[in-house]
């Protein structure tokens, strides 16, 4: 499976950027290269949870392999000491079905989050085999074992050096983080001026990325 490099993540919040007023969520992918559409990604939200997993927010994008698809993202929690961050990877391999497409990422030492994928109606599920489960939508699978919501979003990429970190402690390299949009309030303090606030939990890397990239 392909190794995904020279990849950046920012997500899930209001863009305040003219092309994306209507999408309140975005998943915008940071990469080294041209901006514009990542059409190579796969970007997604999900909230997991459950009697045998701490509820947690995953978010981060799949891209196509040799073999199948590679998952990349990241975990995060709110707890007694703050903000925690894991990082994410997995990977989807064909199944009996014709054009589906099975498989997991986990976190670090977590228990693996299953998902299924089609590429031809961009469907991606959570794929729990569990009787005593309910579908409570078609991307909402509430079980006992393990309960899986997925949202959708938008991969944009990013240059590298469209981003200005805002923290003394900058990683040597910024490719391969995975982050999220800052949320709205943080947009309207003004903390970017005019460009779009974004925070890399892994690398605890508040940064301002350049608004015309958006436009």
């Amino acid at each position: 499976m392909r190794s995904l490099v020279a990849v950046l993540a920012v997500s899930i919040a209001f863009m305040g950027a003219a092309s994306a007023e209507d999408d309140a969520s975005t998943l915008l992918l940071v990469r080294t290269g041209d901006a514009g559409p990542a059409k190579d990604l796969v970007a997604f939200e999900a909230l997991v949870g459950g009697e045998t997993i701490q509820t947690a927010t995953d978010f981060g994008f799949i891209q196509e392999s040799e073999d199948g698809y590679a998952i990349l993202g990241v975990r995060t929690r709110i707890g007694q000491d703050g903000l925690e961050a894991k990082s994410c990877t997995g990977g989807l391999a064909p199944a009996d079905l014709p054009g589906v497409f099975e498989g997991a990422y986990a976190c670090t030492d977590e228990i693996p989050v299953p998902l299924s994928y089609q590429p031809e109606n961009g469907k991606l599920l959570p794929n729990l085999l569990d009787p005593n489960g309910v579908w409570e939508e078609e991307a909402f699978f509430v079980s006992a074992l393990m309960s899986i919501r997925i949202t959708g979003a938008k991969p944009i990429g990013l240059p590298a050096d469209a981003l200005r970190p805002l923290s003394k402690d900058v990683p040597d390299t910024l490719d391969g983080l995975v982050g999220r949009m800052a949320p709205p309030h943080i947009q309207q303090s003004g903390a970017c001026g005019k460009d779009i606030a974004v925070f890399f939990p892994l690398a605890g890397l508040p940064a301002c990325a350049d608004a015309d990239i958006f436009q």
